[in-house]
């Protein structure tokens, strides 16, 4: 296995020589994030990239490699739905309010060391996203972090697809600023109806209405929004103001579109009963304040609130050195009022459902993708530290070769 040094830290990478192998880690405490919860002493047993069986003292084949956990605590990969590593801020094409057709994967660096940073954090799968200067900012994707291979052996190919939309002073300043709309929140909402309209004055031949040519073909935009309108894609909406999470509940009603997750959602507490009705996760932070004047009302009780009244919660990042860190943001969030597994659950199952992956990643359990974080100690302690990282059952990190002296 080649061995690469960045930043002081050695990073096993896959590209071309190594290869996932059957596997049974003995005696952790498993942190299942599903229905078992947590289980002591507990086996996992890895099998053809997948998770075979969750127990004590499993019986295994003959010549599974084993690996002795006892003492250590076990997770499942950690996920971030809301991350913008790897771009080094070229995620915003600000030319227009609308650029449904562009793709984050296009400005993407698999080599970046920010991959290995949040590996070595414990983050195995998060979503890229664009980022909120436009209405409608393009497309996201999701990767998992097999560091050392190319981008398509990163991308989850099957992923359902997530295009960003931002509401609020965000597209205001970029382009209000210019003189162009949106200049207010109501020019904001205008102009997505607007655009949404605009779809449905083209019949099923692609002539639009009034016209008398030959049918005209959908723009790569127009085709983006049909896939919102079909279901297939869904809405990832930058919002902070509860009043104008009501306003995009009701615009996508109008337009026939599913809004997945409102991100950072700092006053979604306001409105958590209609969050729930919808079916729309909150996307949060555990405690930021303050970091701009739509996140004065932000409150460290947010998330908490929020499951109390029926609501998906996840916790992100939003920042390249929270992806990395995420584990002690589910432990803050227990300060204020979730249990342990509520927190946990915020930073992989929950988080993996907002992606459209539960199915795939996000706990502990046969079938699921065998992508799991083996920790020195209890991961929401401040001492814990990340000892390996497997992925499709591949491991991909190990603190073992690693510099002794170096935090991620």
């Amino acid at each position: 296995m080649s061995v690469a040094a960045v930043g002081g830290l050695l990073f096993a990478l896959a590209a071309g020589s190594a290869s996932a192998q059957d596997l049974v880690l003995r005696g952790a405490t498993v942190m299942t994030a599903g229905d078992a919860g947590t289980l002591d002493a507990a086996d996992v047993w890895v099998r053809d990239g997948r998770i075979a069986a969750v127990g004590p003292s499993l019986a295994v084949p003959a010549g599974t490699a084993e690996l002795d956990a006892r003492g250590r605590w076990l997770t499942p990969g950690i996920v971030d739905p809301h991350s913008h590593l790897a771009t080094r801020g070229d995620n915003n094409e600000t030319t227009a309010p609308f650029t449904p057709e562009v793709r984050i994967v296009d400005t993407i660096d698999p080599r970046d060391r920010e991959f290995e940073l949040a590996i070595a954090g414990g983050t195995t799968t998060q979503l890229i996203l664009p980022g909120s200067a436009n209405l409608i900012g393009g497309q996201g994707v999701v990767v998992k972090n097999r560091i050392g291979e190319p981008l398509d052996g990163m991308v989850v190919a099957d992923a359902p697809m997530a295009v960003k939309f931002a509401i609020g002073e965000n597209p205001i300043r970029t382009h209000g600023a210019r003189g162009r709309t949106p200049a207010s929140r109501m020019g904001s909402a205008a102009a997505l109806r607007e655009r949404f309209a605009a779809l449905g004055q083209v019949d099923a031949r692609g002539v639009r209405a009034g016209a008398s040519d030959a049918p005209r073909r959908d723009s790569e935009a127009d085709r983006i929004l049909r896939e919102l309108q079909a279901g297939r894609a869904y809405a990832h909406i930058h919002a902070y103001r509860a009043g104008e999470m009501e306003t995009l509940i009701a615009l996508a009603r109008e337009a026939g579109f599913t809004i997945r997750a409102f991100h950072h959602a700092t006053e979604a507490y306001k409105i958590g009963p209609q969050l729930a009705q919808a079916g729309i996760a909150a996307v949060v932070w555990s405690d930021w304040f303050g970091v701009k004047a739509e996140a004065w009302d932000a409150i460290p009780w947010n998330a908490p609130m929020l499951l109390e009244q029926g609501v998906h919660v996840a916790l992100h990042s939003d920042s390249v050195d929270i992806t990395r860190r995420m584990h002690h943001e589910a432990a803050k969030v227990v300060r204020y009022g979730a249990t342990r597994e509520q927190a946990l659950r915020m930073v992989t199952r929950d988080a993996a459902w907002v992606l459209g992956l539960e199915d795939r990643i996000g706990s502990i359990e046969p079938g699921k993708d065998a992508d799991l974080v083996l920790w020195s100690a209890d991961p929401f302690g401040a001492a814990a530290r990340v000892d390996a990282v497997y992925i499709d059952g591949q491991r991909y990190f190990d603190r073992a070769t690693a510099d002794a002296g170096v935090a991620p």
